[in-house]
Formats: structure tokens, C-alpha cells, sequence
């Protein structure tokens, strides 16, 4: 198990807030591989793999179904007519 303290900025105040995490020697490893590679800091990479792995579980909402809109024309009845509302199924 690898302990590390990753500092991020506060956005609203701008402030460092400081965070400890204890990874499992693979995730370091890892970790440790890509901000090798890519030249970057082991924040800025646990960061970026929070977040991808974040919005993964995050649900996303659907769009809303619209359904097509016909026009029918006027009514031929008056559908509060009761009369004539059951002549017109009769018909």
C-alpha cells in the first residue's frame, strides 16, 4: 500500500486543499507509469482517473421522448355533448 497527499485547488476560494489517499501498489504503479510517460504530476493524473471513473458511474439522464405532433383538423363533435359523442361512435 503506497500513501500519497495530493494538493488541488479550491475553484470558489483558491485555496489548496490537501488529501491523503492509500492506494494498493498496483494502482501506484500505474499511476506512476502514466505521469511518467506523459511527463505530468501524480496529482494531476489520480485527478484526471478520478474523474474519468467519476463520470462513468454518474447515470446520465436521457433526453426526453417527443413524440410527433399530427394536426387532426376541428373536432366534429362536442366531446362534452354526451349525446352527441355517442351518436358519432354510433355512426
Amino acid at each position: 500500500m503506497y500513501t500519497i497527499d495530493i494538493r488541488m485547488a479550491d475553484r470558489h476560494h483558491q485555496l489548496m486543499k490537501r488529501t491523503t489517499l492509500v492506494l494498493e501498489e498496483g494502482c501506484m504503479d500505474g499511476v506512476r507509469e502514466i505521469a511518467h510517460k506523459e511527463s505530468r504530476q501524480i496529482s494531476e493524473v489520480v485527478n484526471e482517473l478520478l474523474a474519468e471513473g467519476l463520470a462513468r458511474r454518474i447515470p446520465r439522464v436521457a433526453p426526453p421522448l417527443e413524440l410527433p405532433v399530427f394536426s387532426m383538423g376541428r373536432p366534429r363533435v362536442n366531446l362534452a355533448d354526451r349525446d352527441a359523442l355517442e351518436q358519432a361512435m354510433e355512426s
